[in-house]
């Protein structure tokens, strides 16, 4: 499992601990731009996020909690591999986690709102 964990200053943020409408704006950005690296999304319930490519599904969870010294809320995106596949999907799925990993950082990072990405596991 890995962890992105980044600040989000979401300016039309009504209350400062709204943090669903914060991961609602996440998951809508990367539904809404993960298509340019080759992946298909589809949004789920609230915050979390389907992705696939070639038929491999990548599930996301958007998680936003807390704030930092700034007030910026603390967010982290988590992948789950599947741990019960044999060693060739594995090795599949993680490079295909991979290439994710790199185009939710590059996604997240074309938005003045994120920033302080860190990642974790």
């Amino acid at each position: 499992m890995r962890k992105l964990q980044f600040a989000a200053n979401c300016e039309h943020q009504a209350d400062k601990d709204d943090f669903s409408a914060a991961q609602k704006q996440v998951a809508d950005l990367l539904v809404n731009k993960l298509g340019q690296y080759g992946f298909e999304t589809l949004s789920q319930s609230g915050d979390q996020v389907a992705v696939s490519v070639d038929n491999h599904a990548l599930p996301l969870s958007i998680t936003c909690q807390g704030h930092d010294s700034a007030g910026h809320l603390v967010c982290e995106i988590t992948s789950y591999p599947d741990e019960d596949q044999d060693w060739l999907d594995r090795i599949t799925e993680q490079s295909l986690l991979n290439q994710l990993a790199q185009a939710v950082e590059n996604t997240l990072k074309e938005d003045e709102a994120f920033s302080k990405f860190e990642w974790k596991g």
